[in-house]
């Protein structure tokens, strides 16, 4: 599960923050003190089952009746659920969320004793109390509720169930013809329906940046969690209490040993990172974290400077991108993840960020870094202002993004300004792939000049994000003319294009770019089998929706400096209305007329 938007009210600079919405990596910006951090602050309380709250966090201009609400909706949710043991439904089934289909949860925290706080849910469901919010009902409630209602229904026996009872009712309010609308379902934190939906929540883990990176916090136990589980349940150790301490610590210092070789990447302050597991026999265990430097003196991480700690942060992040084959139910929130960062390794926190998200984790940032800023997916920015003691969030489109490029510091590319056009692709490999094809296509006569020709710049774009459009805009001021050529990603010849390749597309063409949509899924997949060979590779079965890194690995792009000219016009051959078409000659084609002869 993951938040797709947060509401507040009453809670530090927030009178009220109206929705906010978030994506997989989120960017919260804003000038000291209008209440970035305010909003992690808010998640984490929201997350929290014994919350710490006091006056202070109630805003400065709530009366004395006025509670802290915090309300946030959740996507991704499980297909099945169960609130009975045993008996399979969903959240749609048992109306339990809200008209666009999410899970939205509100926990109000009273005033006069804020941490008794109350839970409920806003759903749709029947306007009818003698229909509504029947998952809570217990077995006898919902007998009496069918025979009231002149339902039949057995008490007990094969396939009959608080569901079907549940169904039945509902079925007896459709035939009646009750409305359905927006419905508040409180719940308590004993009712089963809480319990259910309280173990599908994601775990929040709040990075600050005024405070120690701590090794002792959930989200970093946990991923070391698996090998000492496996370890106390081999037979061979298990009533062994020395061969089970030695295990455990060998299996989880490999561990660390593959995150230092990420640390060392970035400083040689220290020789080793050794971890010391603390056994607790009847609890869990949990892991102390030791940096030996270069003079062999052994601290606790924690005992050391905050330069250090960040960098343990970068390198945890970039362990937890490397560990594709497991996923853990967590949403990060970091505050200023740019602290004792230069910019280079700012870069290689944002890569593990999106490495990270497009393995299922969340990620939320409060940032004044151009360099995070500039790499945000322009629907996911964040702007909190405060006036007047209150603060309010803005957010695409009413966002002024070239005010906010001005104020942070975000500047176009640099080599744009050296090119008659410049040509937006996604990655490093898309630079090699569109220039060896028009280097190709020239060499084979089948057109006069290639980009170098004709300087036209290849530049790459992280996607549709706010560095992006300042390049855009800069190539409009500087009046010379642009594209962007992404992936249809498309994973059948019928799936629809992404939504947020069509938004992109749709402001491209707007600023006057050209915006070049493939037919096929990747460049991988214009390939032509012979290239593959020649470069090396048993040659398997694909298709033009292939995953070609999964199926050939992650370097299979390169066969394509093996390709032929005429490779490649039988690669990218389609037909349209009865007309032969020849897709990445075009397209280079259109290409080279950005700058006109």
């Amino acid at each position: 599960m993951r938040i797709h938007s947060i509401s507040i009210k009453n809670f530090r600079p927030f009178k009220e923050l109206k929705e906010v919405t978030f994506g997989q990596v989120t960017t919260i910006i804003g000038k000291n003190d209008v209440g970035k951090s305010s909003i992690l602050r808010a998640i984490k309380l929201f997350f929290d089952k014994r919350p710490k709250i006091d006056l202070e966090d109630f805003h400065d201009m709530s009366g004395p009746d006025e509670n802290i609400v915090i309300e946030i909706s959740f996507t991704s949710l499980p297909e099945r659920i169960e609130i009975e043991e045993g008996v399979e439904t969903t959240f749609k089934e048992e109306m339990l969320l809200d008209q666009d289909g999410y899970l939205r949860i509100r926990k109000t925290y009273p005033r006069n004793n804020p941490t008794s706080f109350k839970i409920s849910l806003i759903t749709q469901d029947f306007q009818d109390n003698r229909f509504a919010g029947l998952v809570n009902l217990s077995e006898k409630e919902l007998n009496e509720r069918c025979k009231e209602l002149g339902i039949n229904i057995k008490r007990a026996g094969r396939g009959i169930t608080n569901k079907s009872k549940r169904k039945a009712l509902r079925d007896k309010a459709r035939e009646m013809g009750v409305k359905v609308g927006r419905y508040e379902l409180e719940v308590s934190t004993r009712d089963r329906l809480w319990k259910c939906i309280e173990s599908l929540l994601p775990d929040f883990e709040l990075f600050e940046s005024e405070t120690r990176t701590d090794t002792s916090a959930t989200s970093f136990q946990s991923q070391f969690r698996p090998i000492i589980k496996t370890a106390a349940e081999r037979p061979e150790i298990s009533n062994v209490k020395e061969k089970f301490i030695n295990y455990i610590e060998k299996s989880v210092q490999e561990e660390f040993d593959k995150l230092f070789e990420e640390l060392k990447r970035y400083t040689d302050d220290l020789s080793a990172l050794t971890v010391k597991p603390v056994f607790s026999w009847d609890k869990a265990v949990s892991l102390l974290v030791y940096g030996k430097d270069r003079h062999g003196v052994e601290k606790p991480l924690e005992k050391r400077g905050s330069g250090l700690r960040r960098l343990l942060m970068v390198s945890f992040f970039q362990y937890l991108a490397k560990k594709k084959e497991e996923k853990f139910n967590f949403i990060f929130g970091i505050e200023e993840p740019e602290n004792n960062l230069h910019p280079g390794l700012q870069r290689e926190l944002i890569k593990s960020f999106r490495q990270l998200a497009e393995q299922g984790y969340q990620i939320i940032i409060t940032t004044h870094s151009p360099v995070f800023v500039g790499a945000s997916p322009i629907e996911d920015l964040i702007l909190i202002q405060r006036e007047g003691g209150i603060s309010r969030a803005i957010q695409h489109p009413k966002l002024k993004l070239d005010e906010i490029a001005e104020e942070l510091g975000v500047e176009p590319s640099d080599q744009i300004t050296g090119y008659k056009a410049c040509v937006f692709v996604e990655g490093k490999d898309d630079i090699m792939f569109w220039k060896t094809i028009a280097t190709k296509l020239k060499e084979g006569g089948y057109i006069d000049h290639d980009f170098d020709d004709k300087n036209i710049g290849l530049i790459l774009t992280g996607g549709d994000n706010l560095k992006h459009w300042i390049d855009c805009r800069a190539m409009k001021r500087l009046n010379r003319r642009f594209a962007v050529i992404v992936d249809s990603d498309k994973k059948s010849k019928d799936d629809k294009i992404p939504e947020k390749k069509l938004k992109w597309k749709e402001r491209c063409e707007k600023d006057g770019g050209i915006f070049i949509i493939l037919r096929k899924r990747t460049i991988e997949n214009y390939l032509h089998p012979n290239a593959i060979k020649r470069f090396g590779k048993t040659l398997q079965p694909y298709n033009d929706f292939t995953d070609m890194k999964r199926l050939f690995g992650g370097n299979i792009i390169k066969a394509v400096k093996y390709m032929t000219p005429d490779e490649i016009l039988e690669r990218d051959k389609y037909e349209e209305n009865g007309t032969e078409h020849h897709e990445l000659k075009e397209i280079v084609e259109k290409l080279l007329n950005l700058v006109e002869e």
